[in-house]
């Protein structure tokens, strides 16, 4: 009877005992259903996560990428137009700028600020293409000019090349008129002169009796010169070869000064014009050969000569 009675009892304790470790081990599934729900929930999280690190990370390398691009098209811009660095100079502080503001972006890194970094560096490519149209269009004005100059140098030597030749011309010209405004004394004739006891001039060629020299000849015409009041100097060569003169006074010929015997003024009209000079020597002349040179605007026109005995 006792062992029946304990079996019933144990039996009725077991019971309920069953039941919490039912209880408890469902308890337990569902906690660890729970814990593994949220294992695997956090688990996605960081994988995206890690794909949101890596996609952001690959952006910013490019942007980066970009950036050092950008900076390096407007330094090779910058080299092959050095003649333009006024210019260059202020686009360069507007590229330093939105670089630096574009760095800073890609520093923070964040979704919002890679998006403003693209979109900013697309304005910075945007004006770097801007800027090399201007200078483009800068470079082809400055060609249209240095070509438009090379035209006006080529005109300016043609023009000079002309003006030296008129020159050259007129300087030739000027030499022509300048000889054929020269006149010419021709049929020169010197003698010795004597004055009689009556007043009358006789010929002689005794250096005892001659009291006078004088010469004869005629200016050729010429219609080259201008007429009017045309000044002879005329020099005596006596036989020692000295002008004979009584005072300094002298004449331009050839760049040399000469001295002169006497001058004449003479009333040219462009016709052949006699003309008649003398010349007393106030004391006795020498024996010799006398020389008798005519000098008009420093060239020698005309020459003679006479031997007293």
């Amino acid at each position: 009877m006792d062992s029946k009675n304990n079996s019933k009892t144990d039996y009725q304790e077991q019971g309920p005992k069953k039941g919490i470790v039912i209880i408890v081990i469902v308890i337990l599934l569902g906690t660890n259903g729970l814990l593994l729900w949220q294992f695997f929930e956090k688990k996605n999280r960081l994988d995206d996560a890690n794909r949101t690190i890596y996609s952001t990370t690959a952006e910013r390398d490019a942007l980066q990428a970009q950036l050092k691009q950008v900076r390096e098209d407007f330094e090779k811009l910058k080299a092959e137009n050095s003649g333009l660095l006024s210019q260059l100079s202020e686009r360069e502080q507007e590229i330093n700028v939105k670089s630096a503001e574009i760095q800073r972006l890609i520093a923070l890194g964040g979704p919002a600020q890679i998006a403003r970094a693209k979109a900013e560096l697309a304005k910075l490519k945007e004006m770097n293409s801007s800027y090399e149209l201007q200078i483009d269009s800068l470079n082809t004005v400055a060609s249209r000019l240095q070509a438009e100059n090379s035209d006006l140098n080529s005109n300016l030597s043609q023009a000079k090349d002309i003006n030296d030749k008129l020159s050259s011309q007129n300087s030739m010209l000027s030499s022509k008129v300048a000889v054929g405004s020269i006149l010419k004394a021709v049929n020169i004739t010197t003698e010795g002169v004597r004055y009689r006891s009556n007043g009358k001039e006789s010929i002689t060629d005794r250096s005892k009796q001659v009291q006078k020299l004088r010469s004869r000849f005629t200016l050729v015409e010429n219609r080259v010169i201008d007429r009017g009041s045309v000044d002879l100097y005329v020099r005596v060569i006596g036989p020692d070869g000295v002008n004979m003169a009584s005072n300094q006074d002298t004449f331009s010929s050839n760049g040399q000064a000469l001295s002169y015997t006497l001058k004449e003024t003479v009333d040219y009209k462009n016709v052949d014009t006699p003309v008649e000079i003398s010349w007393s020597k106030g004391s006795q002349f020498a024996a010799g050969t006398y020389t008798i040179e005519i000098y008009q605007s420093g060239m020698l026109i005309g020459k003679s000569s006479i031997i007293l005995k």
